[in-house]
């Protein structure tokens, strides 16, 4: 039997933010109080959004919710969840990126690739995440998604003793859902399927080149791509606008859960050659859905999905083109992969605010 948890949980994009760092949030948090249903959790959402959370289906029973005046997301977390904290009369805190001041901690970072790769964002992009580095080391407990990512933030952050792998997994809604073709979608039978925000990092340009250079694609098996422009986006070639001209690449917008479902079942393959990922769920959600996928030779692809995926450097044109054709030849799908599972990383999370907090056994 282990003691009861109290914390205070960053629900700060719960409505509305980047759709990974929602997911994130969301069912690490639902699975900790569906799973600990006697620890007492109290969720700390935008004031605006208090009253929408409130009504929302998906907040366990039993999790208290309050509203941060401040904005953005990191100012909240820094400046103003000690007070909230006290005035609940919580002790410690899961957040997510930024540490509050003080107050005893559980941080959750989703990667620092703006450390090692400053490039691929803007400058209001840096700016808003340099505090990151600044505070991270006053975090009692540094955690992640993936080793790999692990590994990088403990190379880049020195005064982080040791940050835990703890991982992640696809949206339930996603793979549980019944799927529905998307409106922007062609009346097509085959498609090859890209899915990720669309800014410089995930390549988005060498993906589309690849595709169009493995003579694998056209109007009749169009390379769909979907995704929301986010940050430092992409530069395309001409060839790449008379690709989308002529209906070879198609952008269908903003699709929904069921949408994306649909796509995930029904693609003839998933390409995905971003750069660099902390852990890069698109490919972990194709092969639940049983699609080949063909992925960049990175670290963190190795760790998650090397054993299941066909892997390729991301900036060789040729070999990714090649990759592309030679699996599409290949009769028929792939065995769907078991992901991770949110009870595993919930679980691992509470025992990582268990051991600030001083209930439960120690997180290692």
């Amino acid at each position: 039997m282990t003691d009861r948890v109290r914390a205070l949980v960053d629900g700060y994009w719960w409505v509305e933010g980047p759709p990974s760092n929602r997911l994130v949030q969301r069912e690490l948090i639902r699975r900790w109080a569906l799973r600990h249903p006697d620890d007492e959790l109290v969720l700390v959402v935008p004031q605006a959004h208090v009253a929408q959370v409130r009504a929302d289906h998906d907040v366990p029973e039993g999790i208290a919710i309050v509203g941060a005046k401040l904005r953005p997301h990191g100012l909240a977390v820094m400046a103003e969840y000690r007070s909230i904290a006290r005035r609940v009369g919580v002790q410690v805190a899961m957040t997510h990126n930024f540490v509050p001041w003080g107050l005893p901690s559980v941080v959750f970072v989703h990667d620092v690739l703006f450390q090692e790769h400053p490039e691929w964002f803007t400058l209001g992009e840096r700016l808003y995440l340099k505090p990151i580095s600044f505070m991270l080391g006053r975090a009692d407990v540094v955690v992640t998604s993936s080793q790999h990512e692990a590994s990088r933030i403990e190379r880049l952050n020195r005064g982080v003793a040791h940050v835990g792998a703890i991982g992640i997994a696809p949206d339930p809604r996603l793979t549980e859902g019944p799927g529905e073709r998307p409106r922007g979608l062609p009346d097509v039978d085959e498609f090859v399927l890209t899915v990720g925000r669309l800014n410089v990092r995930k390549n988005l340009s060498t993906t589309i080149a690849a595709t169009l250079r493995s003579g694998a694609i056209g109007t009749r098996r169009p390379l769909v791509v979907v995704g929301e422009r986010d940050g430092r986006g992409p530069v395309f070639s001409r060839e790449v606008h008379r690709a989308v001209e002529t209906g070879a690449v198609v952008f269908p917008g903003r699709v929904t859960d069921d949408e994306l479902a649909w796509l995930y079942r029904h693609a003839s393959l998933f390409v995905f050659l971003s750069l660099d990922e902390g852990f890069g769920l698109p490919p972990v959600e194709a092969l639940a859905f049983g699609t080949p996928v063909v992925a960049s030779d990175i670290a963190v692809f190795r760790e998650t999905i090397g054993q299941h995926a066909r892997l390729v450097d991301p900036l060789d044109i040729d070999s990714a083109a090649a990759a592309i054709a030679a699996r599409l030849r290949e009769p028929g799908g792939s065995t769907p992969v078991a992901p991770l599972s949110w009870d595993d990383a919930a679980d691992a999370l509470r025992a990582a605010v268990a051991s600030v907090s001083g209930a439960g056994r120690a997180f290692r």
